[in-house]
């Protein structure tokens, strides 16, 4: 039955693009065809599916319950389709395709950057774009299929998703310089929690943490302010306007420059993981895995020079002259 199926993929392309527009002559013109070609292309895809696919109104058209359905699965055949034809390309040794990165704002710019920089020279027929996100954000936007890969906050469970584990970031106290926390070598989390503190909103996960901490301790945390964008919290640190708690890796070129402070936390030491998330329903395409490899290389050269402290929760390449997972490591 499937070979008398007469449905071509120029077909399908047409058909998700006046399903996006909302109409055959916006997406006429998107496609640079016309509107007669464009109609007689979506009559034979009717005909062969012997169902109608939109229903017509003044301001254009509406997916049927049919359409609906078509919808969703074209995207997904269209998406294999590209990735199929990167993947044979890259048998010749030709990467090719689009990556779509999700990365969390506390990711600090130097490591996003040269996971960029990295990647687009070894694989510079890739297109990748990247899109900075809460974790909670990320994930959602993994399992919808809109982001290829995130590096994100492990959460296992989430059933859409595959996580690969990635490092379990150490978490310091982060301080203004000149004062008297910031010259000691370690502090207490009991210490921290008489702080002012400078932390996220609520449904954060960070903030939660802190606060789960502070309940076993049957302490209340001394909430100086509720800021959620990154280089703001930052720079009140800088202002000495109270205390906030992160990885070194986030504040990492901050440190160098002298205008804030990371002290490690003890008693207990505080971790935190991280993983990349793809999508759990389909496999990997060969730029996706690429660029696996690299954020892999980046972060453990992160680690080993000290600008991100943490346990690496993956083998790191040995002996390898090429930057890049595929070489023998232990």
């Amino acid at each position: 039955m499937a070979s008398n199926l007469k449905i071509d993929l120029r077909q399908l392309n047409s058909f998700l693009t006046i399903a996006k527009r909302g109409s055959f002559s916006r997406a006429s013109e998107a496609l640079f065809i016309t509107q007669p070609a464009l109609s007689r292309q979506i009559r034979l895809l009717e005909e062969a599916l012997d169902a109608e696919l939109f229903v017509r109104h003044g301001r254009g058209v509406l997916l049927t319950t049919a359409g609906e359905v078509l919808y969703e699965r074209a995207k997904g055949l269209l998406k294999d389709t590209e990735q199929l034809q990167a993947d044979v390309a890259a048998v010749s040794g030709t990467v090719t395709g689009q990556v779509k990165l999700g990365l969390l704002p506390t990711i600090s710019n130097e490591l996003a950057t040269m996971i960029v920089k990295q990647f687009r020279t070894l694989y510079p027929r890739v297109n990748l774009a990247v899109r900075s996100a809460m974790s909670g954000t990320l994930q959602q936007m993994v399992s919808q299929q809109k982001l290829d890969l995130v590096i994100t906050y492990d959460q296992s469970k989430h059933k859409n998703l595959r996580h690969t584990p990635l490092i379990d970031e150490r978490f310091f106290l982060i301080a203004p310089p000149d004062t008297e926390i910031s010259k000691r070598n370690t502090v207490n989390l009991d210490e921290v929690l008489n702080l002012p503190l400078i932390l996220p909103e609520e449904k954060h996960g960070l903030r939660a943490r802190m606060e789960k901490e502070a309940m076993q301790r049957h302490k209340k945390i001394d909430l100086a302010f509720e800021v959620s964008a990154w280089p703001l919290l930052s720079e009140m640190i800088k202002q000495q306007l109270g205390y906030t708690i992160l990885s070194s890796a986030t504040v990492s070129e901050m440190v160098e420059r002298g205008e804030i402070v990371a002290v490690p936390i003890v008693k207990p030491e505080l971790y935190r993981s991280l993983a990349i998330a793809t999508p759990g329903n389909r496999p990997a395409s060969i730029a996706v895995r690429k660029l696996i490899e690299v954020i892999f290389y980046q972060v453990a050269q992160h680690v080993e020079s000290g600008r991100w402290s943490g346990k690496l929760l993956f083998e790191k390449p040995v002996d390898c002259k090429h930057p890049c997972f595929s070489c023998t490591a232990d």
